[in-house]
């Protein structure tokens, strides 16, 4: 069966991690001073710090990085990630996420997406069954700086059919441990049948929480503007994210013509993408092969207006349904950008996740409009 992928807006046609988008984490601008492409190099099996005589997976100095990040911010950052571990892929299907408080630093959380939505997208069970993605219980020792987290269903499988998942095994236990002197962090799991694990397949599905937290991190260090869930000033009442005012950063010509080019150019860095792009429209379009090795095109038509403030980016699979529309309108007075999402289901999304995206997005535009380099 298909299952959603969390690494994101795209689903896995096989129940493992070996997709394309875990296989190789999204890779964030190099940030470190490592050499590599992620917010930080991360190790695998090193001599643990923490447990002579053991194995571990462990990062590479976070005091190198620009700007740096203390253990203290990486552990809050992290419990704040793993009280709502859902990025704006996810939000289009989120059922429910429910955190049970069991005391001081001691929750679960329990992520179910909706059956419903998966099937509409052609990658649920057929019959309205919800998947458990995540239900994992976390343990915080903030004067040892480290995180237990004990999985009930599978990461490696994305979860479980809700008829399916239970609570009454550990599928994994893994271990976070931050270090000082230099900051650094230390990881391992260990599965149900006790084996320890810190090789490079366990290095390279952590980039995904080191890039993003790190990242989220650096992000909020920098912005000049915040981003935030509210409600509509286009559609009153409506869900939206807005951006604080922008008047003192950036005028709105500039804003727009380079919200516009940033679009075009992520478009175009998409994997064997075809962009098109002309006065009010830009499209791409996105070969991919399948398991069968049949070559299946998705579409994105970006349509835009300097004179109406507006832009709407449409996803359209290989079948030629749409997968989602993405909203941006920017206002003039204030200079304001509001952003929102409609599903394939025709429901309206604007969640915590997608104004972190529109924050990163809209402070983006905001430096290139003020870059000589544009």
């Amino acid at each position: 069966a298909k299952v959603w992928c969390r690494h994101g807006s795209r689903f896995c046609a096989r129940r493992t991690s070996v997709c394309g988008c875990a296989s190789a984490p999204r890779a964030r601008p190099k940030r470190g001073a490592m050499g590599t492409s992620h917010s930080v190099e991360l190790l695998a099996d090193q001599e643990s710090p923490t447990q002579p005589g053991s194995k571990s997976v462990v990062s590479a100095s976070f005091d190198d990085l620009d700007p740096p990040v203390s253990a203290e911010q990486f552990l809050n950052e992290l419990i704040e990630y793993l009280k709502w571990p859902i990025d704006p892929a996810t939000e289009a299907v989120l059922k429910s996420c429910t955190v049970t408080e069991h005391g001081p630093d001691d929750f679960t959380v329990k992520i179910v997406v909706d059956g419903v939505k998966l099937d509409s997208y052609g990658y649920g069970k057929g019959d309205g069954t919800d998947r458990v993605r995540t239900w994992k219980r976390v343990k915080v020792d903030r004067a040892a700086l480290k995180v237990v987290t004990e999985d009930h269903v599978s990461e490696v499988e994305l979860g479980a059919w809700a008829d399916e998942a239970t609570d009454t095994e550990i599928i994994a236990t893994a271990h976070i441990q931050l270090l000082q002197e230099p900051t650094r962090c230390e990881f391992w799991v260990v599965d149900k049948e006790g084996t320890r694990h810190s090789g490079d397949a366990l290095a390279q599905g952590l980039y995904f929480w080191t890039d993003r937290i790190i990242g989220e991190l650096h992000d909020q260090a920098k912005a000049k503007v915040k981003a935030a869930q509210g409600k509509g000033i286009k559609t009153p009442g409506e869900d939206s994210v807005l951006t604080e005012p922008m008047d003192e950063h950036v005028d709105y010509d500039s804003f727009f013509d380079k919200m516009v080019t940033v679009i075009k150019e992520k478009l175009e860095k998409a994997p064997n993408a075809v962009v098109e792009a002309g006065e009010s429209e830009i499209v791409a379009r996105m070969t991919e092969t399948d398991p069968e090795g049949k070559e299946k095109v998705s579409t994105h038509v970006a349509k835009f207006s300097a004179e109406s403030g507006e832009l709407a980016i449409t996803h359209t699979d290989p079948e030629g349904k749409v997968v989602n529309t993405s909203f941006r309108q920017v206002h003039k007075a204030p200079l304001i950008v509001e952003a929102w999402n409609i599903t394939r289901g025709g429901e309206r999304s604007a969640g915590v996740a997608f104004a972190k995206l529109v924050q990163k997005e809209v402070n983006e535009v905001i430096d290139r409009a003020n870059s000589w380099f544009g």
